[in-house]
């Protein structure tokens, strides 16, 4: 429900200004956590969660759409690029170590005040912002965008792209869902070790995050996505072996930085493919799709470390990984780059 809203009011939101927007969606995330204290019943939060994923989703949607208009040398966008998933990664982070350290200065309510006020000071920042103009699309928003979005999946380049990007989400998916699983377990290890293991695979994702520019200028897209994507494969089913909490914590750092390096040349790929007018729609409908890979990922890791069989979910996910990798191969010739799209 979330993908589907999020793609129809981004459609609409193209009509809006983009400072505007933003702010709209900051405003309701804060909004959202102000609500949470006094829900009383199990369907109020999973209706707000919903609401605010999609305002997130939209937000993120938009936010890097607007980079390409702001940066127009490759060098500088790819930077900038890296750098914003530098911040969700560290974000992703820290944001648990902060609630946990609130927690010792105010009581369960103040923590919701307190990202409430980091909303709004959020969404003050951004009426400070001058943002870039973007063309303007009046009318038939919902059939260009369809018309866009086929487009854009008629590309072998954005075809083979997305088919890494599965491949990358399933180790996102394997990661988030059983490292608790693997740390209690298997290891017989506190939550904090479950941490620490997070932890570790975000800052693998932020080493792969500072790589990136310099490898994607070297070799190109393809190049970097194809070969990470590979080593992601092959090290996931090596995971099946892993015998102590110290091996699985350098797995997670290499998976980390790999997985980066399969979805971060998409961004500069999107960059040469849109312009202005349809960037948004089009930034919609991949994150679209790049969530519902990551929601198939997150079931199939949790059904199958459900059943308590890690070493089948090591090698399941890792050979499904692989199948990913050669399906982009063949759909994504090496001679074959991306095109703008009308």
């Amino acid at each position: 429900g979330a993908l589907m809203s999020t793609r129809l009011i981004t459609a609409y939101a193209v009509r809006i200004d983009r400072r505007s927007w933003l702010m709209f969606l900051t405003l309701v995330r804060g909004g959202v956590l102000c609500l949470l204290p006094i829900v009383t019943q199990v369907y109020q939060i999973y209706l707000l969660i919903v609401v605010f994923e999609t305002a997130a989703a939209a937000f993120r949607a938009a936010y890097m759409a607007i980079i390409p208009d702001m940066l127009t040398d490759d060098g500088e966008y790819a930077g900038a690029v890296a750098k914003a998933r530098i911040a969700y990664n560290a974000e992703s982070m820290l944001s648990p170590l902060l609630a946990a350290l609130l927690l010792v200065f105010i009581d369960f309510r103040g923590t919701f005040i307190a990202a409430v006020v980091a909303f709004l000071l959020a969404a003050a920042i951004m009426a400070r912002v001058v943002f870039p103009e973007e063309k303007r699309i009046e009318r038939d928003v919902l059939r260009r965008m369809s018309i866009s979005v086929r487009k854009m999946f008629a590309s072998p380049t954005f075809r083979g792209a997305t088919a890494v990007n599965a491949a990358a989400t399933t180790i996102v998916a394997m990661v988030a869902v059983n490292t608790v699983v693997l740390v209690r377990g298997a290891f017989d290890l506190d939550d904090r070790s479950a941490a620490v293991a997070l932890a570790v695979f975000g800052a693998g994702g932020i080493a792969g995050a500072l790589m990136s520019t310099r490898l994607i200028t070297a070799y190109g897209e393809r190049a970097v996505m194809m070969h990470s994507g590979a080593a992601m494969a092959l090290l996931l089913v090596t995971g099946a072996l892993l015998q102590d909490y110290a091996s699985m914590l350098a797995l997670w750092l290499v998976l980390g930085a790999a997985s980066m390096l399969c979805q971060l040349p998409i961004e500069t790929i999107l960059r040469g493919m849109t312009e202005s007018g349809n960037r948004q729609i089009l930034y919609t409908a991949h994150y679209s799709v790049n969530s519902g890979l990551l929601l198939i990922g997150y079931l199939a890791a949790g059904w199958v470390g459900a059943e308590g069989r890690m070493a089948l979910a090591f090698i399941g996910l890792g050979l499904f990984s692989a199948l990913m990798m050669a399906i982009a191969k063949a759909i994504w010739p090496g001679d074959v780059g991306a095109h703008r799209l009308p």
